[in-house]
C-alpha cells in the first residue's frame, strides 16, 4: 500500500467510488459528510498516491456478441527473473489476455483470456504458448458461466 494515511472517510470514499465512479463530487461529499472541496482534495490525494489507479467502464462481453472466457494455467521452463519478465512482457502485448497473475503452487501464472471464438484462442495459444521457448506446459479451462465477478476491493470501514 501507499505511504498515505487512510482514515475512515477515505475508506468510505473508496468504497463509494468502487460502486459508482461517476458519482458527482457533491453526492460523494454528502455521502461521507464532508464539504465538497474537502472531498475533492481527498479524492485527488488518493489518486496521486496511486490508491485509486483509474476509472473504467465495466463491459459485459456477452452483450457485445459472442465471447469466450478461458482460464489458462501456465508453467514456465524455469523460474528465473529473466524468463518471468519476458513472459510478462509477452502477456502485456496481447489484448485478449485480460488478466495475468504470478502465483504460487504447481503453476507459475494464471491468465484470464477473452476471445471471440475458439479459432481465435487457437491462434493465440499456437503463437504465444505452444511456440514459446519460455512455456513448459499450459492447461486451459473454458468458462461456462461467470457466477461471480467483482472488481471491488473489500475495504473495512
Amino acid at each position: 500500500m501507499s505511504d498515505v494515511e487512510i482514515d475512515k472517510i477515505d475508506r468510505k470514499i473508496i468504497n463509494l467510488l468502487q460502486q459508482n465512479s461517476q458519482i458527482t463530487n457533491l453526492e460523494l461529499a454528502d455521502a461521507v459528510a464532508v464539504s465538497p472541496p474537502t472531498c475533492l482534495r481527498r479524492v485527488r490525494r488518493l489518486r496521486e498516491a496511486g490508491i485509486i489507479v483509474k476509472d473504467v467502464s465495466i463491459v459485459d462481453p456477452g452483450k457485445l456478441g459472442t465471447h469466450i472466457e478461458l482460464i489458462v494455467s501456465v508453467e514456465l521452463k524455469g523460474d528465473d527473473r529473466v524468463l518471468m519478465d519476458a513472459f510478462e512482457k509477452t502477456m502485456h502485448a496481447h489484448d485478449c489476455v485480460m488478466q495475468c497473475y504470478l502465483v504460487t503452487g504447481i503453476t507459475d501464472y494464471v491468465l484470464v483470456v477473452c476471445v471471440k471464438n475458439m479459432a481465435e484462442f487457437e491462434r493465440f495459444s499456437r503463437a504465444t504458448l505452444y511456440a514459446s521457448p519460455l512455456v513448459k506446459r499450459f492447461i486451459t479451462l473454458t468458462v461456462i458461466n461467470r457466477v461471480k465477478y467483482q472488481t471491488r476491493v473489500p475495504i473495512e470501514i
